[in-house]
């Protein structure tokens, strides 16, 4: 009979506080000696993440691990490896200021078994920190063994400048609330003509909101090319920006 070597990778997740959506997960990973495979890093956030960083040591009588890489629908992020024998790490950003696509995981990290190990095994994963579009870091608290996302607020209203703009299918509308707020958003032409509601007397929760136009009408039809006023009213508070919108 073969005596197979099982390594079982337990890694350490960010999770989430009560009544928060963030998390992230490294998965783990099942091998025999000598294979190869690979552990994914994926972030779940209704928050924009940025950026990331973290440091990740090892056994390297145990494992071998290869070099990090993005995936595929993150690859214009620039990615910076730190790597020497027992540990490596790794620091993912945008230049412009760009979200990470959250939809598949953001990171894979290859590695194999090469030691006569059978169990599991945790790695050791620590200084991890995130960051948003703005640059500012996202607050961490370390708690029995877990990292939590602890949520910041923003400290004004604030709409910010579409992006992409100009924009030929869909662009992002971001905007700052720093408390509950009672919020129309509403999209006119430039004849003060009204477009689209994106929000409508909605009550939303204090925080960092984006949403999505697709160029297109309240009835569904696409908009020309030209010039359109993005409108948030938040109480008394009014402000407003223009998009171009090029077909």
């Amino acid at each position: 009979m073969i005596l197979r070597h099982i390594l079982i990778l337990t890694m350490l997740s960010i999770g989430t506080l009560a009544g928060e959506e963030a998390e992230v997960v490294f998965s783990e990973v099942s091998l025999t000696k000598g294979d190869d495979d690979l552990i994914y890093l994926t972030i779940n956030s209704d928050e924009a993440i940025a950026g990331l960083q973290f440091e990740v040591s090892y056994d390297p009588e145990v494992l071998e691990i290869g070099v990090p890489s993005l995936t595929t629908r993150n690859r214009d992020f620039s990615l910076k490896i730190k790597k020497d024998s027992a540990s490596f790490k790794v620091v993912a950003f945008s230049m412009e200021g760009k979200a990470f696509n959250l939809e598949d995981p953001v990171l894979k990290i290859p590695l194999s078994s090469k030691g006569d190990y059978e169990g599991s095994i945790s790695l050791d994963v620590k200084d991890f920190i995130l960051s948003r579009p703005d640059g500012n870091k996202i607050n961490l608290r370390v708690s029995a063994g877990q990292i939590y996302l602890v949520p910041s607020l923003p400290a004004t209203f604030t709409l910010n400048q579409n992006f992409p703009n100009p924009f030929n299918n869909q662009t992002v509308i971001k905007f700052d609330l720093p408390e509950s707020a009672l919020v129309d958003l509403i999209i006119y032409d430039i004849f003060g003509e009204r477009i689209r509601a994106l929000e409508e007397r909605s009550v939303l929760p204090a925080g960092f909101h984006a949403k999505r136009w697709d160029g297109l009408n309240d009835s569904q039809d696409p908009v020309p090319s030209g010039e359109y006023v993005c409108s948030m009213k938040v109480g008394v508070n009014y402000h407003a920006m223009k998009m171009v919108l090029l077909r």
